[in-house]
């Protein structure tokens, strides 16, 4: 009897895996993929393309929409508090830039050569990641404004942005440094080129295009950061915490519909920028 039942339970194990192994034949698995990849694309995205296609509802966040309009758009053109709050944005981004790119790549060109605390440097970097942001900006505030006495400004934020946009670029600048820098630099230097004529001539043009994209990265993480300095800045706040001001006292309004179209269309371009500025300097 046992025999026949585990003859019974083999038939039937054999029995499924050829059922199994059918069905999977009938699939057409690159078929599968590409509808999960469009499902998980439509998941990101959607959001997003609701709001640029809202910010030209002639009624603002009604649906169906009842007609297209550049209304919400001249609004915004005309809303002096969002306007000067974009303004703050963008001078604290550009000098964030300039900071975190001269940081970041003097730390990755040290990272050519092998150097006691590595491991630990790359750590640390990271840790600016990995920390929750409205901890890290709690922290900030608790250290700068009540053990120091600074007052709140926009520029106390300035070593916070760094904080956070430091480890992505530093990141960025690592994965797109040619692999050959250090040798080439060892050749040069070989070859009786001074340093300054090695790092003008060998090393700069070699990064050039990965530092320009290390820097947009950084001032597209800055331009849009808001939890890290939201205790800092006082009264003089950035764009998102003009933003996140607005929409908690009321609502979204058709103007912010607009700003967030102009926003996610002014950062993508700029990503793509420098996507193609790392891309080309990996090549």
């Amino acid at each position: 009897m046992a025999v026949k039942s585990n003859s019974s339970e083999q038939a039937m194990t054999l029995s499924n895996n050829s059922v199994l192994t059918r069905f999977l034949q009938r699939i057409n698995l690159k078929r599968v993929l590409a509808v999960y990849a469009f499902l998980v694309a439509l998941y990101v995205y959607a959001p997003v393309l609701s709001l640029i296609a809202f910010s030209f509802n002639a009624g603002g966040l009604t649906f169906p929409f009842t007609g297209f309009t550049l209304d919400w758009y001249t609004r915004l053109a005309s809303n002096t508090a969002l306007l000067a709050s974009i303004v703050r944005s963008l001078k604290l981004a550009l000098v964030v830039t300039v900071v975190t790119t001269v940081l970041a790549t003097s730390t990755a060109l040290a990272y050519r050569y092998d150097f006691s605390g590595r491991g630990s440097l790359l750590f640390l970097l990271i840790l600016g990641i990995i920390t929750p942001g409205i901890t890290y900006g709690i922290g900030a505030a608790l250290f700068m404004t009540d053990l120091f006495g600074l007052s709140k400004s926009l520029w106390l934020a300035l070593p916070v942005h760094v904080v956070w946009a430091l480890p992505f670029s530093v990141i960025v600048l690592l994965a797109g440094f040619p692999p050959t820098l250090a040798d080439n630099e060892k050749a040069a230097r070989v070859m009786g080129a001074s340093r300054l004529t090695t790092f003008r001539k060998i090393i700069l043009p070699q990064i050039a295009p990965t530092v320009l994209g290390s820097a947009v990265f950084a001032f597209t993480l800055s331009y849009n950061e808001a939890t890290r300095g939201l205790l800092l800045v006082g009264n003089e706040t950035t764009m998102p915490i003009q933003v996140f001001s607005i929409v908690s006292s009321t609502r979204v309004t058709p103007e912010l519909l607009a700003l967030g179209s102009a926003t996610t269309l002014f950062s993508t371009l700029l990503l793509i920028v420098a996507g193609a500025a790392v891309f080309y300097g990996m090549k």
